[in-house]
């Protein structure tokens, strides 16, 4: 089940008091209504009721999705990483046999764009960790190609039309641009599933850090060298 708690806040601008709602797990299949509110990013705005302003509140949670099979701890301070990393060893027996015997996933990351795109490859199907040396070939393919586009920002999202793409970013000149999955990069990701499916790490019940630098040091130990 989803748990939560409430808290006292202070409206920045009218400075009166009001109650924001902060969840500490998400479980979509229990409360199918907060997927949408997580990639909203609603669960993090305190609408003000008497002013109608609305505040940013950022902090930690579960979000667990029962039918795809995976959990993803977002953790945006040290502290919430250290909370996610004691409930793990606390809850060992018990994740360890989801892993085991329905084959789940966990996963721990440190920013929203990050909790949105984990959401987006598992509800699609794929694997993170090929996904994320998928990213890094398509990366370096644009780096190439458009010396005018620098990327400072790149993302899998779903599309408005449910599809799965790449979002690239360059913050210094405010351009935006995408690389469909299934058109452009579904081929990519077959070879690196061809080719590395056998050395990817196995799963445990454990939250692993599947990002950027995961990818550098899986390339260097299995392609560099």
């Amino acid at each position: 089940m989803s748990m939560h708690h409430e808290v006292g806040i202070t409206c920045p601008k009218c400075q009166k008091a009001g109650i924001f709602t902060v969840w500490d797990s998400i479980n979509t299949k229990l409360d199918p209504d907060m997927k949408d509110r997580v990639k909203s990013q609603e669960v993090f705005c305190y609408h003000c009721p008497h002013c109608g302003t609305d505040v940013h509140v950022d902090y930690g949670f579960l979000y667990h999705d029962m039918d795809h099979h995976f959990m993803v701890f977002y953790a945006p301070t040290a502290k919430d990483q250290e909370n996610a990393d004691r409930d793990m060893a606390d809850g060992q027996a018990q994740f360890k046999a989801m892993v085991d015997t329905a084959g789940y996933v966990m996963r721990l990351v440190r920013t929203k764009a990050d909790l949105l795109e984990k959401i987006a490859i598992f509800e699609a199907g794929l694997d993170d960790r090929l996904m994320e040396l998928t990213k890094a070939a398509a990366l370096a393919q644009v780096g190439e190609k458009e010396k005018d586009f620098t990327v400072t920002e790149s993302h899998f999202v779903t599309a408005k039309d449910g599809s799965l793409r790449l979002s690239l970013v360059d913050e210094k000149s405010g351009q935006q641009a995408y690389v469909d999955f299934n058109n452009g990069l579904a081929q990519l990701y077959g070879q690196f599933q061809q080719h590395f499916a056998d050395d990817l790490p196995a799963e445990d019940a454990v939250l692993a850090r599947i990002d950027a630098d995961w990818t550098q040091r899986f390339l260097n130990k299995y392609l560099y060298n």
